[in-house]
């Protein structure tokens, strides 16, 4: 058998390190095996064994492969122990050659034909691999090596390399993939010399540190003996998939289409097709329609029409009708009229010079997510063969076609929010048409998409107010001044006792005097004066005292830990404000997001709230946000029933919350019934929807002026604790308020009793009324 070696100059480190052939590991190997008397092969290895010993001077180095081609029944019997019994040497990869070294001098048949060009000397490197990288792997394989053999530290020096090689019995040129394995365990690492004292820590330490190592353990110090198994797989299977993987996750808006490409390469490579192409056609589905994306569609197999549209449309309908209808692959090897003439959609395919096709849907879930094209210009090329081949990428092809509608939804969605903003279901269908419009519509041609507008639709509006909410907090920050004022008066004292410095008498009269200032009439210029006291007088003044005498440390440290140390100021009666006016907000939001999903289960409708010092909500509905469902006015009478009894429900929350609340704040419920429908349109300024027309205005004036309404005569105000207020404007909606409250007092959730209230003028409007009714919080 001849040897098989590297054509001269292109490994040039192979002579770094002495490399001989041994017989002799693997015999040690065989003994060690024969001396397990567990192991039912016992005898046989020692048979094995004594084999090698009766042959002379096969135990020392041999010279070289051309020696080692002299001793051809040990090779055999060395292959007949490593490879498996199965091996095809007419179909399988494999060999034996020298340690370190490309000299193969036992091999298949097929190793000849993968690795060599001529049967002598090696073809082909790791594709993609620059020579002086594939050296230093080698090189740090050799070290991992002795590291392991030499120094038993636990690391691994298991290499395997894939390489790009094109079969000879591959006349397309298509290239495959093949995973090279070199095994050393039958390779022992002479030492020749002292050897240098090395610690696995230092090792860790360096990471395995190629030019470190080469400094303190020169390769002159070892020298190989043994020799190395190479075993050789085809991983095209394998390598496709990984690669169609990798495209998958790094798949982004930037690399859509060419990441679409390297697919198709990709499943090329795994059918191993000749004269053929492939085709990916994502087809997303929009608002429950199947749509074609022009830029998927221009290079496409069946439907590739440049400056033809109408036809490609109309193609395209034909195709997904059928396999809607028919979502199995549909394989024609040989393409001719009488093979094609079933399906419409093919019928320029013998103009396009294609002689065999295949067509496959790519199903998830019962959805068709895209098409997989493949034709030849060779007949009988496309066959179920070939279909069987690609199975295993279809999981990657699921993949890739769902990243590639997350990116389609994210465009839009990117849309929709750079136009309008983020969309509730019920109303975002609207949006996804214009943006898809917007986004199929050639660059060039686009213009702004103009208002959405839904129109006929019923309002409903709601508040949830803290119960003088601007006087608790007016409270909380005089409370504060106020602790301060009293803190810095005590420590002021303390300070003047200490040292003698005229300035702060000043300002103890001064802090005196602010002290005095403070009570429920205060305005904000007198809060800016303490707060100026405070910032420019005294923090200088402390922060200079402490850093200045030791002896007022003690002193101050009780100021400094007292007060906010990113403020300056003191803030928990704030914080406590802010944290009780926080949790009944959050306790109500997150009643009303529950509440939001349940409404939409019988009608949809839009529904946006807003946080001021409480929480206030819109509802819009009827027939013009709904895409399919058919609008009834027995819809919205079941939202202004929910809308009374949630209110109530919001009112014994924040009541029972009440005890735990640092701030014991009450709430208010507030309605405001409309009866006639508006017109709403979203207003790309501010983000938001707003209502169109003079006659729908005054519906908005409302809504901002009766939250501070009183009642007349009498004076007070609307909106009470533990009740709901609701306005209006007709006895129509008065009447059909009072059948609701008289139902729910029936069910004893209101009390018993309804206030008629007559409202005062607001600016603007006049004629309001209203009723109040009292919650059972019990």
């Amino acid at each position: 058998m001849r040897v098989l070696t590297a054509q001269t100059g292109v490994f040039k480190d192979e002579g770094i390190i002495e490399s001989r052939i041994s017989f002799a590991p693997f015999v040690r190997f065989l003994k060690e095996k024969a001396d397990d008397e567990g192991d039912t092969r016992a005898s046989y290895y020692r048979q094995l064994v004594d084999k090698f010993e009766q042959t002379p001077g096969v135990m020392a180095p041999l010279k070289g492969p051309e020696e080692v081609a002299r001793h051809q029944e040990l090779l055999d019997i060395v292959a007949a122990s490593v490879f498996p019994i199965t091996a095809d040497m007419d179909k399988d990869i494999y060999g034996i050659g020298m340690p370190y070294k490309f000299a193969i001098f036992y091999y298949s048949e097929q190793f000849k034909k993968v690795f060599t060009k001529d049967g002598e000397h090696l073809a082909t490197a790791p594709h993609g691999f620059s020579m002086e990288k594939a050296e230093r792997e080698k090189k740090e394989w050799l070290y991992k090596l002795i590291l392991k053999k030499v120094y038993k530290f636990p690391v691994n020096y298991d290499t395997e390399i894939i390489h790009t090689v094109a079969t000879p019995d591959n006349s397309s040129g298509i290239k495959g993939y093949v995973k090279v394995k070199v095994d050393p365990r039958f390779v022992e690492v002479k030492v020749k010399g002292p050897l240098p004292e090395l610690s696995y820590d230092q090792l860790c330490f360096k990471k395995v540190c190629l030019s470190w190592l080469e400094e303190i353990l020169p390769l002159s110090l070892f020298a190989l003996e043994g020799f190395v198994i190479w075993t050789v797989k085809d991983v095209t299977q394998e390598q496709v998939t990984s690669r169609v993987k990798d495209l998958v996750m790094n798949m982004n808006e930037h690399n859509e289409l060419q990441s679409y490409r390297k697919l198709e390469e990709n499943i090329l490579a795994a059918s191993q097709l000749r004269d053929a192409a492939v085709h990916l056609l994502p087809i997303p589905k929009i608002n429950g329609r199947y749509l074609l994306e022009s830029r998927f569609s221009e290079k496409d197999i069946v439907l590739g029409m440049k400056g033809n549209e109408k036809q490609q449309q109309h193609l395209f309908q034909q195709m997904l009708d059928y396999v809607i209808q028919n979502p199995q692959p549909l394989v024609i090897p040989d393409v001719t009229d009488a093979t094609i003439q079933p399906y419409s959609f093919l019928k320029y395919l013998p103009l396009k010079g294609i002689r065999s096709f295949m067509l496959a849907p790519v199903m998830h879930k019962d959805e068709l997510l895209g098409i997989v094209e493949i034709a030849s210009t060779t007949d009988n090329a496309i066959n179920l063969e070939a279909l069987e081949q690609l199975e295993p990428l279809y999981p990657m092809a699921v993949l890739l076609l769902s990243r590639s509608l997350d990116i389609l939804n994210s465009r839009v969605t990117g849309v929709i929010k750079e136009q309008f903003t983020a969309l509730q279901p019920a109303v975002e269908w609207k949006f996804v048409d214009a943006a898809w419009q917007y986004l199929h519509t050639p660059a060039a041609e686009r213009k702004d998409i103009g208002n959405i507008t839904f129109e006929e639709v019923y309002p409903l509006y709601g508040a949830v107010d803290i119960r003088n909410s601007s006087v608790e907090r007016s409270n909380a920050i005089h409370e504060d001044l106020r602790e301060q004022l009293l803190l810095i008066q005590e420590t002021l004292e303390q300070v003047d006792g200490t040292i003698h410095l005229p300035l702060l008498e000043e300002l103890r009269f001064k802090n005196d005097d602010l002290l005095k200032g403070i009570d429920d009439t205060m305005v904000s210029e007198e809060e800016q004066q303490i707060n100026d006291f405070l910032n420019e007088e005294i923090a200088p003044l402390f922060r200079h005292l402490y850093d200045s005498n030791v002896q007022l440390q003690p002193a101050l440290d009780r100021y400094f830990k007292t007060i906010d140390k990113s403020e300056g100021h003191i803030l928990h009666h704030r914080q406590e404000y802010e944290e009780s006016l926080a949790r009944i907000n959050m306790e109500i939001s997150k009643y009303l997001d529950k509440e939001k999903d349940n409404i939409q289960l019988s009608f949809p409708c839009y529904f946006e709230k807003y946080r001021t010092d409480g929480i206030e909500y819109n509802i819009y509905i009827g027939q013009s946000i709904s895409q399919q469902q058919k609008f009834d006015l027995l819809y919205l009478r079941n939202l202004r029933l929910w809308q009374l009894s949630s209110m109530a429900e919001v009112a014994r929350i924040t009541h029972k919350l009440k005890q735990e609340l640092k701030v014991p704040l009450q709430t208010t419920q507030l309605i405001l019934a409309h009866s006639n429908p508006i017109d709403i349109s979203f207003r790309q300024d501010e983000r938001r929807f707003d209502v169109e027309g003079a006659y729908n205005i005054r519906y908005e004036i409302m809504k901002k002026r009766i939250d501070k309404v009183h009642v007349q005569p009498g004076g007070e105000r609307l909106t009470q604790p533990n009740t709901i207020a609701v306005v209006y404007s007709y006895a129509k909606e008065m009447e059909e308020y009072r059948k609701y409250i008289q139902f729910l007092q029936n069910k004893g959730i209101l009390k018993p009793g309804i206030e008629m209230l007559d409202l005062e003028e607001l600016q603007g409007i006049s004629g309001l009324k209203a009723m109040r009714v009292e919650v059972n919080l019990d």
